[in-house]
């Protein structure tokens, strides 16, 4: 078994820690520029609850010029200016609570 750098591993570890603020700073803004039917379910962790809702704010788009798709369990976010893309699971809130990557660190 080949084992990962230190290096690696701290590169690793931070890409983690980008996607996680990055889904969580994302899923949020769904929340409040859209009028989720279950808005007050949705914001006590409900995630899953998470639909294709009408924009607040008369645009096409999220702030910051994100589209994004909710289908199934998982929601596409694409950044129009800049093309990237994250899918975030609807149960992300427990996923970031429950992602400890000691995977990473084993020798």
């Amino acid at each position: 078994m080949n084992s990962l750098t230190k290096e690696t591993v701290d590169e690793l570890l931070a890409a983690m820690d980008a996607y996680k603020v990055i889904a969580q700073e994302l899923i949020d803004k769904l929340i409040l520029e859209t009028n989720q039917p279950e808005k007050s379910e949705i914001i006590k962790g409900s995630y899953y609850l998470i639909s294709n809702a009408e924009l607040l704010n008369d645009e096409e788009h999220l702030t910051g010029n994100w589209y994004f798709d909710v289908h199934g369990e998982h929601c596409m976010f694409e950044n129009l200016d800049t093309g990237q893309k994250l899918e975030v699971p609807s149960g992300i809130q427990t996923i970031l609570e429950m992602w400890i990557p000691t995977f990473l660190v084993r020798e």
